[in-house]
């Protein structure tokens, strides 16, 4: 009777140690003023700094042990993305080793996939994920909130793949030796690997708001070998429908961590800052609201958990994509509450570019966007929701 209460305390503890190790880490090694000073140079993280991730073994916590890596849960990454996210580190840890580790890893009968994979683990390659291809990412999906399918086009030949297309919102923008490119082929979707050094390939770097860079990749007719192809049809959907479900709640842990350090920061000025005479925290009407700014904190934080929960104990299929679109939606939406409202009850300071509050600012505006935000998420809920109930009504 007590052993599923003690595995559940085991494992808080071990969630519990792993936090506490990389908060300490990511507080010593990557103050603010690092974040502060990489913004706009590119490639907009500093890459001594991602071999100090992949010595710490974070960079193959995802990855099974055939790849070099750890084979650890989804939510043992979130706690290092958070701690990381919280001091506003640029490194591009949930692009590269949750988006592109997790496809490439369910792209298993890929012999190049599988060594891509293992040297990601090992620092050697810095994959991302070409996949968007409009401005706000609503495209992306179809009438039914499942994959659309890409304008990019790759025809198969006999001896190699020619890719045709543009991408848009590739991250990380700069640095990455490649990317899963997806396409439409006569086999369904594709997924290519395309090197960076690849020739067609014109590379444009976007700067965000928050200093970092996106890349936009026009191909015109770029020819890769044909063992490049890692995955198609039904096989290459389900491993990008999965890796971006995973991809999109591990950054709504990061949109948690920088809603938290927002609030931290907004409360701390309501304690010191003091007008006529008494802390501006004593007034009630500033109390209302920052009791609604802890209010999106926790309900950010309870979706986070129970996303987290749901993607390793399985979940699948429309189910997980209603799940993954719920969490982004309200994650995204909390940051952009939560920032909004400290930057008001921070004054005139809060607007300063000086004052580190601006920093979380622009990271909660960039990551709220990045894969569709509040409301792209939200439209997919709702047509996802749509077809499972047309689908229990016509089972009925």
């Amino acid at each position: 009777m007590n052993a599923p209460s003690d595995a559940g305390l085991e494992r808080r503890q071990q969630l519990e140690l792993l936090r506490a190790s990389a908060t300490a880490f990511a507080g010593k090694e990557s103050p603010l003023s690092r974040a502060r000073a990489l913004r706009g140079k590119a490639p907009g993280f500093d890459l001594r700094f991602w071999n100090a991730l992949v010595a710490q073994g974070w960079t193959g916590l995802l990855a099974p042990e055939s790849s070099g890596g750890f084979g650890q849960s989804l939510a043992d990454m979130a706690e290092v993305v958070g701690a990381l996210a919280a001091q506003l580190a640029p490194e591009p840890i949930t692009p590269v080793v949750v988006f592109a580790g997790r496809l490439l890893q369910a792209c298993g009968s890929s012999e190049l996939a599988q060594q891509l994979l293992t040297d990601m683990t090992q620092g050697r390659c810095l994959p991302a994920v070409a996949w968007q291809e409009d401005a706000t990412g609503a495209a992306s999906f179809d009438a039914h909130g499942g994959l659309a399918d890409p304008a990019t086009i790759c025809a198969v030949g006999t001896e190699a793949l020619r890719l045709s297309g543009s991408k848009r919102h590739v991250r990380p923008g700069a640095a990455a030796t490649g990317w899963v490119v997806t396409a439409s082929s006569s086999e369904g979707l594709a997924l290519v690997w395309l090197p960076a050094q690849a020739s067609g390939v014109q590379r444009r770097l976007d700067r965000l708001a928050d200093g970092s860079f996106a890349a936009r990749l026009d191909l015109e007719q770029v020819t890769v070998p044909t063992d490049h192809l890692l995955c198609s049809g039904d096989a290459a959907r389900s491993a990008l429908a999965k890796a971006l479900d995973e991809t999109l709640v591990v950054v709504s842990a990061e949109l948690l961590a920088i809603t938290r350090r927002m609030l931290d920061m907004t409360l701390e000025y309501l304690r010191t800052r003091k007008q006529f005479g008494k802390a501006i925290g004593s007034y009630q009407g500033l109390q209302h609201r920052a009791v609604d700014m802890h209010i999106q904190q926790e309900l950010c934080a309870a979706v986070v958990a129970e996303g987290l929960a749901a993607l390793d104990a399985g979940v699948a299929g429309d189910e997980r994509a209603q799940l993954a679109a719920r969490v982004k939606a309200r994650c995204s939406d909390a940051a952009l509450a939560v920032a909004r409202e400290s930057v008001q009850l921070h004054g005139a300071v809060g607007f300063t570019d000086e004052y580190d509050l601006g920093l979380y600012l622009q990271r909660a505006l960039v990551l709220s966007a990045w894969l569709g935000n509040g409301a792209v998420q939200r439209r997919r809920h709702a047509l996802l929701t749509r077809r499972a109930g047309a689908a229990a009504g016509a089972e009925a």
